[in-house]
């Protein structure tokens, strides 16, 4: 009798086993294989950029946004505007000179207080990405990209016009300046904290197919 009954156990498990086994691995035409993966292994991409930099919003703009939409699953979102500038403290203050003027500064610190006040990564990008479009007045930029996306630019300003903006733009400083190698072209991109997983120009040129070379796992939107 219990030879039976162990033999009829082991038959249900292996059907258990079989039935997991081909849910796991059936491909949907949306390829929701990746729903069922919980462990799949992000690239952190960290953008250090200018918010006046012609370069820095083409490649957020056109690289950046359309391949975290395709990838969101499989990308750790990492920005720190501050490109070429210089932090200067005098007298417990804190000031920059940037590589656009003054006005590149303040946009700057919008920016930097956008990443600290929205936790949502996507909308973060989102939120830059239509800021970096037109950034020459940069309240008027953060105050209508805000209303785009149904936010209150209120906070983000206040952080933006007072130390808290310049603590947050000083601490990107001193990420950008312990790059190493030295940073030398704006945008500079790291892909899991290096600049030689994929040369810098093939990120510029192809985000999504760079970051397709690094992921462990192929999900279909590097097909």
């Amino acid at each position: 009798m219990n030879a039976r009954y162990t033999k009829l156990l082991v038959l249900i498990i292996t059907i258990i086993i079989l039935y997991k086994t081909f849910h796991y691995f059936q491909l949907t035409e949306d390829g929701n294989i990746e729903e069922e993966i919980e462990d799949i292994g992000k690239v952190t991409v960290s953008v250090h950029y200018e918010a006046l930099c012609p370069d820095s919003k083409f490649f957020i703009s056109h690289q950046l946004l359309p391949t975290y939409r395709d990838l969101t699953k499989f990308i750790s979102l990492d920005l720190i505007p501050y490109g070429k500038a210089q932090t200067i403290e005098n007298d417990n203050e804190i000031e920059f000179h940037c590589q656009h003027d003054a006005i590149e500064c303040f946009a700057n610190k919008i920016h930097a207080c956008v990443i600290e006040k929205i936790n949502e990564p996507l909308v973060q990008l989102e939120y830059i990405t239509c800021m970096i479009k037109d950034n020459h007045i940069p309240d008027e930029a953060g105050e209508k990209c805000g209303r785009s996306l149904n936010l209150d630019y209120s906070p983000i300003s206040e952080c933006a016009s007072n130390a808290e903006g310049s603590k947050l733009l000083k601490k990107h400083g001193e990420r950008t300046n312990s790059l190493n190698p030295p940073v030398k072209f704006i945008p500079t991109i790291e892909l899991n904290g290096s600049q030689n997983l994929v040369s810098q120009p093939q990120i510029l040129k192809d985000l999504k197919s760079a970051l397709c070379t690094v992921l462990n796992y192929k999900p279909s939107k590097c097909s």
